[in-house]
């Protein structure tokens, strides 16, 4: 019985997929060979997180692990950005081929885990919660006028 694909993965799957075509096209109408050479060398990662995902001007991107150990925060409701880890798949096969055995045949993507990404705008530094924490709390005043206004003998 086969094993049923993690949604994730085939939601990445079918981004992928685009993101190569939007490379491949981009490439096709470069005006210039450089131009041309530079689309078709972007990673599908690239593409990802440049082109697929609405990144608001995000500049750098870590796991959960790698802010953690910035000492950085994940905001309360953030999403990761979904791309592809370091291939761990060509280990087996390397190991099959060693062994003089024929390397098991399995799709492209299967070789790669889904790595969890957020961006720099998606955590709060550790200088940002100390910037807080030094700021005097501002918290407003309720509007009081409408009591000033009630006669408190005729409410009681």
């Amino acid at each position: 019985m086969e094993k049923q694909m993690n949604p994730k993965r085939a939601e990445l799957i079918a981004l992928s997929n685009e993101a190569k075509e939007l490379r491949e096209d981009m490439a096709e109408a470069a005006e210039t060979a450089d131009e041309a050479l530079f689309w078709a060398s972007r990673t599908v990662n690239y593409m990802l997180l440049n082109h697929m995902y609405d990144t608001e001007g995000a500049e750098e991107f870590n796991t959960f692990k790698q802010w953690k150990k910035q000492g950085a925060t994940i905001k309360k409701g953030s999403k990761a950005f979904l791309v592809w880890g370091q291939p761990v798949g060509k280990q087996r096969a390397q190991e099959a081929q060693q062994k003089g055995q024929e390397a098991p045949e399995e799709d492209e993507y299967r070789f790669f885990p889904i790595c969890y990404l957020f961006s720099d705008r998606q955590v709060i530094t550790p200088e940002e919660m100390t910037r807080e924490r030094a700021e005097p709390s501002k918290v407003e005043e309720p509007n009081l006028t409408f009591i000033e206004s009630v006669n408190l003998d005729t409410v009681i």
